[in-house]
């Protein structure tokens, strides 16, 4: 139970850092927008067009899975003993995590994007 609540407060602090530095900010969220590695990913995976889509939404996106992927792995890690061990299981559960999560907000991006046109056309 302890554990469970440790990766929530490192949950909520990873994600009021990333409000506070990234999103609150215009100039670093339009570079977060078109620079950071996370966005390039699923802009070239779906073929999205950031243009038409909510700046902040997409960052909130980001910070939001950023966060719960470091306090579940935290939560994960923290019952294993052996140091090797927990750096091994870290690494595949941070890949696994990344590659279902960013899939899934590119999809969610890519559902917004449609809507998007489909109203502006209309």
């Amino acid at each position: 139970m302890e554990n469970l609540i440790y990766s929530i407060i490192i949950s909520l602090v990873v994600y009021i850092i990333y409000y506070v530095i990234i999103i609150r900010k215009p100039k670093r969220l339009e570079k977060f927008i078109k620079n950071s590695r996370e966005t390039n990913i699923i802009k070239a995976r779906f073929n999205l067009n950031y243009d038409l889509l909510d700046h902040k939404m997409i960052a909130n996106y980001f910070a939001i899975s950023n966060s719960f992927m470091i306090g579940l792995i935290f939560f994960i890690v923290m019952f294993i003993k052996n140091y090797v061990l927990k750096l091994l299981i870290a690494f595949i559960s941070f890949t696994t995590l990344i590659v279902i999560i960013y899939l899934n907000i590119g999809k969610i991006l890519k559902r917004k994007e449609e809507e998007k046109c489909t109203n502006i056309k209309k």
